[in-house]
């Protein structure tokens, strides 16, 4: 096969691996939906005109995004599918990372501060040294994002792939609650939690309340099933998060975003109501009984959490300046019983069930690094907030859709810094990936051209 025709199966290659992590019946529904859809909205000529290694990153990116957990441990431990994907991106990109930039100088300080403790620790605890450097060496995504996010045709893929994610995460909602009501499948978590992610139903979510261009309305009706799918994951750190991201929106964007934002707010709150009650009729559960308990600053799900936050702050206390180090848990919970003292490793620990993280990434690299490094930290995840407020004049420039799907941007980044606060993100590929990249794509956008002013030549033409 020549090469020019292997261009024309990119788009088989790029939704191909669904078989990796999800049963064989929807992987097959949204391979023959996405391929369709591929081609209906003429998505392949954009993912044909992509280097290889862009194709690399966003066929890794769309299913991160997509399979989150499932598709993040594809691969054997302790190397996955992320660690060879950035060995890949490193390679083929070296001549532009070579050449460091001064924003993004303190993301390859971090990246070198994870490799030295992983070096330090690695003589004490292996593996797990590693693996906890990670949360730093993670960082290394927002070069990679910044240099391949290098023109606004990448950010054109990534919001036409922004349909592809909300026709196929509707299917996916949909048919996961077909298996329930057939008996395939069991409802967990108090009887009204579904898997369908988290990360992306709240970003398609945020995409609903704004004027997109690419977004029609044929669109935003299968838009509102996230609704349901959100609350039925049911995690306060997404509403939190998801609320702060519509609030920042509604406050930076213009009169027609704010009509846009309390137009489907109102079609949003009318449909969760109508689901709350048509569900709550069918399934011998009260909803709004679970609803009252998980509200409660007493419920143990929370308890959880305060109670772990204090017990890594007790570690910190006694490592204040360079930390508690990386390779041994700092805490170990069993079926909600924390032990005082942990001996075991974190894959001994994995493997009984229990739990060895804090739910709250920033507390765990303020413990794990100390506070002499946590400042550069929290520079390098709050640097896209100073590029946020140098932009917001440029909000009419080449219209309002560059703008708008900047605040798209901003609203994806609210949501990640939320989700970090309440649970283990940074910790781990899965979710560390779009923390990251969020941050990556804000820090390249105005130098993309997204809002460099568009110049028309006019010829006069002389007739003899």
């Amino acid at each position: 096969m020549k090469l020019s025709q292997l261009h024309k199966i990119y788009p088989l290659f790029f939704l191909a691996p669904f078989f990796l992590y999800e049963d064989w019946l929807l992987s097959t529904i949204l391979l023959v939906v996405g391929l369709i859809l591929i081609n209906i909205e003429k998505i392949s000529h954009s993912i044909i005109s992509l280097e290889w290694r862009e194709i690399v990153f966003f066929i890794y990116a769309f299913h991160m995004l997509f399979g989150e957990r499932h598709f993040g441990y594809v691969g054997f431990e302790p190397l996955f599918i992320t660690e060879i994907v950035i060995a890949i991106l490193t390679i083929s990109y070296a001549n532009d990372l070579i050449r460091v930039r001064r924003v993004l100088f303190v993301y390859y300080l971090l990246v070198a501060i994870g490799l030295s403790f992983a070096f330090i620790y690695f003589f004490q605890h292996g593996l797990d040294a590693i693996r906890d450097s990670f949360m730093l060496l993670y960082a290394f995504w927002v070069p990679l994002v910044y240099h391949i996010f290098r023109s606004e045709k990448q950010y054109d893929l990534f919001f036409s792939l922004l349909k592809l994610f909300i026709v196929l995460k509707a299917i996916a909602y949909c048919y996961e609650a077909a298996m329930i009501i057939l008996g395939y499948q069991s409802i967990t978590f108090e009887g009204f939690r579904f898997g369908v992610g988290y990360v992306l139903p709240s970003l398609i979510v945020i995409a609903l309340f704004l004027p997109l261009k690419r977004i029609g309305w044929k669109y935003k009706i299968l838009s509102l099933l996230m609704i349901p799918a959100v609350f039925t994951i049911f995690h306060r750190s997404i509403f939190l998060g998801i609320i702060l991201a519509i609030l920042i929106i509604f406050i930076s964007g213009g009169v027609e975003l704010k009509r846009t934002i309390i137009k489907y707010g109102i079609v949003s709150l009318i449909m969760l109501v109508g689901f709350l009650i048509y569900y709550n009729s069918i399934i011998d559960v009260n909803i709004f009984d679970i609803l009252e308990a998980k509200s409660s600053l007493d419920e143990g799900n929370i308890n959880f959490r305060f109670i772990s936050w204090q017990y890594v702050l007790d570690n910190f206390y006694d490592h204040f300046l360079l930390g508690y180090g990386v390779g041994r848990p700092v805490m170990y919970v069993y079926q909600n019983v924390f032990y005082p003292t942990v001996d075991l490793s974190y894959f001994a620990i994995r493997d009984s069930g229990g739990n060895a993280q804090p739910h709250n990434s920033y507390l765990n690299i303020l413990t794990r690094f100390g506070v002499l490094i946590f400042p550069i930290f929290l520079y390098a995840i709050f640097q896209p907030l100073f590029k946020i407020i140098k932009n917001f004049h440029k909000k009419r420039v080449n219209g309002m859709e560059p703008y708008t799907r900047y605040l798209l941007l901003i609203g994806f980044l609210m949501i990640m810094y939320v989700l970090a606060f309440f649970n283990v993100v940074l910790e781990g590929p899965h979710h560390s990936f779009p923390f990251w990249m969020s941050i990556g794509m804000l820090l390249s956008y105005g130098r993309s051209g997204n809002f460099t002013p568009k110049i028309i030549r006019i010829e006069k033409v002389v007739s003899n």
